[in-house]
């Protein structure tokens, strides 16, 4: 189980079950099937992704997570995801777009965000 993310040296928890770790083939171009319906091509290389869904965040720790995630001069930043039991995976990484499910609070204007999902995909 995943404890925490961690993406150019800044922390982020990851919620209680709240990830899915895969493993995707990436195929040569010369992939598809052949005039006897078989497939044919082959694998280049196999990337690992993770889909982590965050614990509810404040904003101030959603702007952080943006800034880190969407900086232009740094597309590819590194992460380590952080396993219970003390294993470490470090990978390049792009990420898929973060969503930010906003709960308003009826005395606080700042909100709060709950279940903000976020992709890393292994370059």
């Amino acid at each position: 189980m995943i404890s925490a993310v961690i993406i150019e040296g800044v922390t982020f928890p990851v919620a209680y079950n709240g990830y899915t770790y895969s493993r995707n083939k990436i195929w040569s171009k010369n992939t598809g099937r052949n005039d006897y319906g078989e497939m044919v091509g082959t694998i280049v290389a196999i990337k690992d992704k993770v889909e982590l869904q965050l614990p509810p965040l404040t904003g101030e720790q959603a702007l952080l997570l943006d800034n880190v995630i969407s900086d232009e001069n740094n597309p590819f930043p590194t992460a380590q995801v952080l396993f219970l039991g003390g294993t470490q995976k470090e990978m390049t990484i792009y990420t898929g777009d973060v969503t930010y499910p906003y709960l308003t609070r009826a005395k606080n204007e700042d909100g709060l965000i709950v279940g903000a999902k976020l992709s890393l995909i292994q370059k």
